[in-house]
């Protein structure tokens, strides 16, 4: 993603406004990343996916468009680009609509920055090894995601044990995400 920030279309000479699309890549960077990733993208499909996406967005000037028509041009773009990734499954098409109106929910005003937070002050609400396996199995601040089986080592459990144990932290971490965002 930090090569974005000198994106310019291939065939074309830099031009003076070339600072001025960085920072506007900048502004708009991580809500296109999370967005994707709300699709489902792998961390490093949605780089390679953000990059096209404000290559394309170069290409087209929809750095001159006002903010609210830029992020929907680039959600869409992204939406199609990810589409365009997973063509061959067919359920992709139903999962992006519904991310579409998720995203328009919960995430468009701040680009998911009040989710995350909402996220992280519940995940520091858990304790023990419901914490623990979190901490483990997703990563957070301090910690990479490790193999599952081995949380499951670490913790005591059997790989069976450790899924229903994160299939019930979740249903907690939802509940605790719906309540702050009420």
């Amino acid at each position: 993603m930090q090569a974005l920030s000198s994106a310019a279309h291939p065939t074309e000479a830099p031009s003076p406004d070339d600072g001025d699309f960085a920072a506007w890549v900048g502004t708009h960077l991580r809500a296109v990343w999370r967005y994707l990733r709300m699709h489902g993208a792998r961390p490093d499909a949605a780089d390679d996916l953000t990059q096209e996406v404000f290559v394309i967005a170069w290409q087209k000037g929809a750095h001159q468009l006002d903010p609210a028509a830029a992020a929907m041009f680039l959600r869409r773009t992204a939406r199609f680009l990810f589409l365009r990734h997973l063509r061959d499954q067919r359920p992709a098409a139903e999962l992006a609509d519904a991310v579409d109106l998720l995203w328009q929910r919960d995430c468009a005003a701040d680009a998911g920055d009040g989710l995350l937070q909402a996220l992280r002050e519940c995940v520091g609400q858990l304790e023990g090894r419901a914490r623990r396996a979190v901490e483990l199995g997703y990563g957070t601040d301090a910690f990479t995601a490790s193999p599952r089986t081995d949380v499951a080592a670490e913790l005591g459990l059997k790989p069976n044990g450790l899924k229903t144990l994160l299939q019930r932290v979740r249903q907690q971490l939802r509940a605790c995400i719906e309540r702050r965002q009420r």
